[in-house]
């Protein structure tokens, strides 16, 4: 059979189509052969020995350092001041002077508040004295005494009459006082012829009678008005309150150390003026928002790193295993070897302030308190906190992954001595970080099947994790390349075939 020209030239293209397509379904058939042709080694079975020792529960978190004792210092009244007397990394002791500022002003109210107290004190004395009033009674006058009478009784004195008219001798009469009647005279003399004298009251005028001078008494009324005794006793207390903030006032003048430390910073310098603050110093110590410690600010701050202790942040299920007194172990991020023993002081209720939000986890903050040396410690120090929240000593124990299930009843593969396996229900205790009290179901010795792998590697299907998927991506790859390239190869054998049919016509 004669070929023409055209048709010579597409038969010679699918020869080569034909042979590509060839090529690429070796490649393909020799990448997907590629690990699975092996058969992996059956692994060997692993097991644990149920033991005896110290099982611990522990959770961890991590904080910052802070001094309770840390302290700012300030004064309760203001002023330029005169005299700073410390320095940064001055040692400072309770009580100390630290600066001082101008008592002028503060004096001057001192003086004015004395003054005003004792203005008080003397009108309260007033107040309590209250008012006398004086006045003069006369008083009545007296009626004449019985001596009058007496005086009278002198007419009744008789004498003896003479028989023959011869006047007898007249009685004495009664001495009156102050009265009329007792100024009566005495009966006149017989004459020694036998006469009667004339009377001397013939001639003789009666005495004037003198009159008695009015008697008067004083007397003396006092009125205290009660309203002006309250008053005068308040006016009293609010001087003596003024005077006591006027002292105050002035003693703040003076700024003295709250507690033992070292000065960590100072404000101001001599001449400058300062401010007063409500509080004075504040010895509160560090301020703690979550994990974060805020140091306090002031004129001068003193710091002490006698008490340290050191807030930490833990998440929401750990937190709930925190207990107060449980013990902990701190260790500085800055220094690894440097661990120091704790308590736990607190646990906060709330949540740490922007934990929560969003995708954020829940995260509440415990305070604990450091034990032993921590003189050298610093506030703002960061640290890992590492608290057992439970321990079981002289426990039958075993790794955590030698049982299956959750909570305190699991099970077990025991493995024996001839190989066989009994499937055991096994009660826990304390779950530690890596290993399980055993309570009942196990014996001490026992072995307990572990995992199985299938490689020395200690991952299951003897590779890490990934590794196949990665193998299997690459496997893929080359299939899919393969296809690729038997596409390809299809495509152009489709074409050569049109072209030879194009040809023919």
């Amino acid at each position: 059979m004669k070929v023409f020209p055209r048709r010579r030239g597409a038969v010679l293209v699918n020869s080569a189509l034909g042979v590509a397509l060839l090529g690429a379904a070796a490649l393909a058939y020799t990448v997907l052969d590629d690990g699975s042709g092996t058969t992996a080694a059956k692994a060997p079975v692993r097991t644990a020995t149920v033991t005896k020792g110290t099982v611990l529960a522990t959770v961890s978190g991590t904080g910052t350092l802070a001094s309770p004792t840390d302290a700012a210092q300030d004064f309760t009244t203001g002023g330029r001041l005169t005299a700073v007397k410390v320095a940064v990394g001055d040692q400072v002791t309770k009580g100390q002077v630290l600066a001082t500022v101008d008592t002028t002003a503060a004096q001057q109210q001192v003086d004015a508040a004395q003054a005003a107290l004792n203005t008080a004190s003397v009108n309260l004395t007033k107040a309590r004295a209250g008012v006398t009033t004086t006045t003069v009674q006369q008083l009545p006058a007296k009626a004449n005494g019985s001596s009058g009478s007496s005086g009278s009784s002198g007419s009744s004195g008789g004498g003896t009459s003479g028989a023959n008219g011869t006047g007898g001798t007249g009685g004495t009469g009664g001495t009156g006082s102050r009265g009329a009647g007792g100024s009566s005279a005495s009966a006149p003399a017989a004459d020694p012829s036998g006469q009667t004298a004339p009377s001397a009251q013939a001639t003789v005028q009666a005495a004037p009678v003198a009159v008695p001078e009015p008697q008067t008494t004083t007397i003396s009324t006092t009125k205290v008005d009660e309203a002006a005794v309250a008053q005068a006793e308040q006016q009293l207390a609010t001087a003596q309150t003024n005077l006591s903030n006027a002292q105050t006032a002035l003693a703040g003048t003076t700024l003295t150390a709250s507690v033992d430390g070292t000065v960590a910073s100072v404000a101001a310098k001599a001449g400058d003026t300062v401010g007063a603050t409500g509080g004075g110093s504040s010895t509160g110590g560090t301020k703690s928002t979550g994990s974060s410690a805020t140091a306090p600010s002031g004129f001068i701050v003193l710091t002490n790193p006698t008490g340290m202790q050191v807030t930490a942040n833990f998440s929401e299920l750990d937190s709930l295993k925190l207990k107060k007194g449980e013990a902990a172990t701190v260790t500085l991020n800055a220094q690894s070897d440097s661990r120091f023993n704790a308590s736990v002081l607190s646990v906060s209720p709330l949540p740490v302030s922007g934990s929560g939000g969003g995708a954020a986890a829940v995260q509440y903050s415990a305070t604990l308190q450091i034990s032993g040396d921590t003189s050298k410690l610093r506030t703002g120090l960061s640290a890992t906190v590492s608290v057992v929240t439970g321990e079981a000593d002289n426990a039958l124990s075993l790794p955590t992954s030698a049982l299956s299930g959750t909570g305190s009843s699991r099970t077990a593969t025991v493995v024996h001595q001839d190989g066989t396996t009994d499937r055991v229900t096994v009660e826990v205790g304390v779950e530690g970080d890596t290993t399980v009290q055993v309570l009942t179901g196990l014996n001490e010795g026992d072995k307990v099947e572990l995992a199985s792998t299938s490689g020395s590697n200690g991952f299951p299907n003897g590779s890490f994790p990934g590794a196949n998927g990665g193998q299997g991506g690459r496997n893929g790859g080359g299939a899919g390349a393969g296809a690729g390239v038997a596409g390809i190869g299809g495509g152009a054998a489709a074409g050569g075939a049109g072209a030879a049919r194009g040809g023919g016509r």
